[in-house]
């Protein structure tokens, strides 16, 4: 008879996927939605495997309960519903007993698109959170909204009190970048102030906070030691601005990812913050949403107050704002993604433009993100004149493809 002890191993060898649950700094590219897309449908493929393994046998469910619980993934409304009626059992796994299921959760994925959620749903999912003691990862992307909340947005307190009493010391990512249902920025300084060793915020927008508030009297900004990586955007930064301007609250921030829209940063308080905050980060993503003409400011402030930074990283609308003779702050790495889907062959003429008139004295490569456009630009590389490819002989860096694959080095096409 195989001992449980075996059975583990090979039940964690059969279902491991890597990254599902890696706390660090995200390392894909690529927009968040597309990121988040292929991350989901691994956590769906995982989560069909533990399931089938539970069915196998009683003694196999009992053995891989562990498994199974690791990640949650709830997608509907009635599917909250079961969960909290399974979490309220005392299971006895591989002999030992334990507090429920929950004991075993490291990560939750709320992602909850076509149902209605009503009040009580909200209590339910706070008590669910609840049995999650050792949560590590927690992203929520709900899109449907109770109607007499539409306008507010607002994440119910109740669910940042759990998450805070629940898992706070043990929390390293919060995630609802993607969620129309958002905490508001009181509440979101709580969840900061209780989880101590976070590492990854991604709440660039907050819900409004209920009542008048003014700025004397809102929560200040906690130090968080352990961040190493948050996304902003440029109308709500100021939410996350410390009162002492000179105060340094994210001593380990190493990835900064921020959208501009319109309106702009306060150039004022974006520098102090890029000051305060920024001076290790070595990588930065910028989702730009400006004329192409704009973007040299933020480049020449990330060359000012970021001497630590290797890789950029930029979401433009449309090639045509990759403008001509930028200058790069000194990074190695370059990345880049436009918005527009098929978008026409003079954007690429532009995109080329662009390339041959950059000014980067340590980049190394250029990478196009979307598999489309490389298909795109390889097109244009093969029909475009001797003398725009010649342009490029002197440049030091290569152009790659979306896995990194070199398609341009040093002005000779590579097809």
């Amino acid at each position: 008879m195989v001992p449980p002890e075996i059975w583990l191993k090979i039940f964690h060898f059969a279902t491991d996927t890597p990254g599902l649950l890696d706390c660090s700094a995200s390392q894909s590219d690529l927009p968040p939605a597309l990121a988040r897309e292929q991350e989901l449908k691994l956590l769906r493929d995982s989560l069909i495997t533990k399931r089938n393994l539970v069915l196998v046998c009683k003694a196999w469910g009992e053995l891989a309960t562990e498994f199974l619980y690791q990640s949650v993934l709830i997608t509907r409304v009635q599917a909250l519903f079961s969960l909290h009626q399974a979490l309220q059992g005392r299971p006895w796994v591989a002999g030992v007993s334990r507090t429920n299921s929950g004991w075993w959760t490291r990560r939750l994925d709320v992602v909850i698109e076509h149902d209605q959620y009503e009040t009580v749903d909200y209590e339910i999912l706070a008590d669910v959170i609840r049995c999650f003691s050792n949560l590590s990862i927690v992203t929520l992307s709900i899109s449907i909204l109770p109607f007499n909340d539409y306008w507010l947005r607002q994440l119910p307190m109740e669910i940042i009190v759990s998450l805070v009493e629940a898992c706070g010391p043990s929390l390293r990512v919060f995630d609802c970048a993607e969620s129309l249902l958002r905490p508001c920025r009181e509440d979101l300084m709580l969840l900061l102030a209780g989880s101590p060793n976070l590492r990854v915020l991604r709440c660039p927008i907050c819900s409004p906070t209920p009542g008048d508030r003014s700025p004397g009297s809102r929560l200040d900004v906690p130090v968080m030691a352990n961040l190493e990586s948050i996304s902003l955007m440029s109308v709500f930064l100021r939410d996350y601005l410390p009162r002492e301007k000179n105060k340094t609250h994210l001593p380990a921030l190493r990835q900064l990812t921020y959208g501009c829209i319109s309106p702009p940063f306060f150039a004022c308080a974006w520098k102090r913050f890029i000051k305060s905050s920024c001076s290790a980060v070595t990588c930065v993503t910028l989702d730009f949403s400006f004329q192409g003409d704009s973007l040299q400011r933020e480049l020449d402030l990330l060359s000012e107050c970021c001497p630590a930074l290797d890789k950029l990283v930029i979401y433009f609308r449309s090639w045509t704002e990759f403008t001509p003779h930028l200058a790069l702050p000194p990074v190695s790495q370059l990345r880049i993604y436009s918005k527009l889907e098929k978008a026409p062959a003079l954007h690429y003429c532009s995109l080329l433009r662009a390339l041959t008139t950059l000014t980067a004295s340590e980049l190394g490569s250029v990478r196009l993100l979307h598999a489309n456009a490389v298909e795109e630009f390889r097109h244009c590389l093969s029909s475009a004149p001797q003398n725009e490819l010649d342009r490029l002989v002197s440049k030091a860096f290569c152009v790659e493809d979306h896995e990194g694959r070199v398609i341009l080095l040093g002005g000779k096409y590579v097809g």
